[in-house]
């Protein structure tokens, strides 16, 4: 472990912080907890789609996509800057986000040493049955006036989705490895959620994290590139706009372990 790319407060906190977490949990149940009713829903919509046509499955693509500026959003505006109507409610979620996650983790040393610390990366479980609930209405409706398959489709992406961005993010924090090295669309993220750890752009760019789709569409990444080229970046910072090269090249530490 090269414990020199940590300070001497994000060590510390790191230290108060698992010393806090209760004795019982365990990293790979909590993953469990997640991804057993995920796994669940998905099944269940997927028992329950019938022969689909192109137009039903074509429904993916903006749902997909609108997720994915979902993700952009909420990362923004509740992890970040909560928003004011909904502030009491959410200001949980951003002291968890910006007040822990981002000083147990910086741009320096973004990498975990065991699965007890998967609690500082993955949401509490509740958090996918929230999102699940909240998407039956849609789900409800959509199949109504659309077809059932489409009710399902959308009701089988929430998780689906969900299931992908907790993943990435654990991704983002395990230590280096030739899988999350060398995996397209994953060595891609790493690099761009690492920079999202830099002190000076973590309050305004790169908020994606799975996809920096919304991030090119918004103008919030620190690329200069196209969708492909952000999409498939992986390591490289030959793309980097200017102006947050000397705070990456100073900062940046995706290989310590």
């Amino acid at each position: 472990m090269n414990k020199l790319v940590m300070s001497q407060k994000q060590r510390e906190f790191r230290e108060q912080y698992k010393s806090n977490i209760a004795r019982w949990y365990n990293g790979w149940s909590h993953l469990l907890s997640i991804f057993v009713p995920g796994f669940l829903v998905i099944g269940y919509c997927a028992r329950n789609i019938n022969l689909v046509s192109i137009w039903e499955l074509l429904v993916i693509v903006p749902l997909f996509l609108m997720y994915n500026f979902c993700e952009w959003w909420l990362h923004k505006n509740t992890m970040h800057r909560p928003v004011k109507i909904l502030k009491g409610a959410l200001l949980p979620v951003f002291h968890r986000h910006t007040h822990q996650h981002h000083q147990y983790f910086s741009s320096r040393r973004m990498s975990y040493d065991t699965n007890k610390e998967w609690r500082i990366v993955l949401f509490p479980p509740y958090a996918l049955v929230i999102f699940m609930i909240a998407t039956l209405p849609a789900a409800f409706l959509v199949g109504s006036f659309t077809s059932a398959n489409v009710g399902f489709i959308v009701m089988m992406l929430t998780p689906i989705y969900y299931l992908n961005y907790e993943i990435f993010h654990l991704c983002c924090h395990v230590k280096e490895n030739r899988f999350v090295k060398y995996c397209p669309l994953i060595n891609t993220i790493r690099r761009h959620h690492a920079a999202h750890h830099s002190q000076p752009i973590m309050m305004e760019k790169n908020m994606n994290l799975t996809y920096p789709i919304a991030d090119w569409a918004m103008g919030t990444s620190d690329l200069e590139r196209g969708l492909l080229g952000h999409i498939f970046n992986g390591y490289s910072t030959e793309f980097v706009k200017k102006e947050y090269v000397t705070d990456q090249s100073s900062e940046l530490n995706l290989t310590s372990a």
